[in-house]
């Protein structure tokens, strides 16, 4: 799942777990801002100085991206108007950033700033040569009508993906050992148009290798792992379904690395 997160609006897309986007300038000078209880940003101002942290709220790894367009503010090192720090954070990790200071004492200081976050990390180094179980039970068969680079959706961030069709209810598999990290059970509805992919239910599981494997469209209740949990390869993690963005009952699975800014990219793998 992709989306935007500001103070004002919250919007979903299709896949995959990454939220983006707070912007927090005209709030208090200083304090403490967090996103869905992932990933804050810290600020203190003071005698026109401000200092930034960024904190990983989460036990395992997030990538961030701080972005800061100032007015009569510099670095030690650059008068520049726009500084981004892009930066992977370990589980409940909390990092100083950024160190900004007037310019000219006497001129007030401007800063607007937006704050991206998504889980995993953007330094990844997928194994290219792992061999991914088939997302169900090893003796069944449920054909791939769409692969990799599939026109009706798998283009772009998410070429790297495959649809199995399978009836609802069908057992889902994890194709990966690794510890889920978020999970969506709750929806009903679903369709053949993006705006029901905020309605998708979906498990997402980090691997070894800070990629995440996720899997979308399950039913509703039809998530048997929690959050937090291990779960070893050919585990199973829930029942297939039809909700979110769907034109039939069908598994979607990709692996997915983070990327700044928010953003992601589906990773080239191989089923066994």
């Amino acid at each position: 799942m992709c989306g935007s997160l500001t103070l004002r609006s919250l919007v979903k897309c299709f896949v995959p777990l990454f939220w983006m986007f707070i912007s927090f300038s005209s709030y208090a000078k200083s304090g403490q801002y967090c996103m869905a209880d992932w990933a804050c940003v810290e600020k203190i101002e003071k005698n026109k100085q401000v200092s930034y942290w960024l904190y990983n709220k989460k036990p395992f790894v997030l990538t961030v991206t701080l972005e800061i367009d100032t007015s009569n503010l510099k670095t030690s090192s650059s008068n520049q108007r726009k500084h981004i720090v892009n930066q992977v954070l370990q589980g409940h990790q909390r990092v100083k950033v950024l160190d900004l200071q007037a310019i000219n004492t006497n001129r007030k200081i401007w800063y607007d700033e937006s704050f991206y976050w998504a889980p995993g990390n953007m330094l990844a180094v997928h194994q290219v040569d792992y061999v991914y179980q088939y997302p169900y039970a090893e003796d069944d068969y449920y054909p791939i009508v769409q692969g990799f680079g599939g026109g009706f959706s798998h283009r772009g961030a998410s070429e790297y993906a495959v649809d199995f069709a399978m009836p609802v209810g069908t057992p889902i598999y994890a194709a990966r050992a690794g510890v889920v990290i978020d999970l969506v059970e709750k929806n009903t509805r679903g369709g053949a148009s993006r705006r029901y992919a905020k309605y998708a239910n979906y498990v997402v599981i980090l691997h070894g290798d800070d990629t995440t494997g996720e899997y979308y469209h399950l039913k509703k209740n039809g998530v048997t792992v929690t959050r937090g949990e291990v779960v070893k390869a050919g585990q199973k993690i829930g029942y297939s379904g039809n909700t979110g963005f769907s034109s039939l009952p069908h598994l979607h699975f990709a692996v997915y690395q983070a990327k700044p800014f928010g953003k992601y990219q589906s990773l080239p793998f191989i089923f066994n």
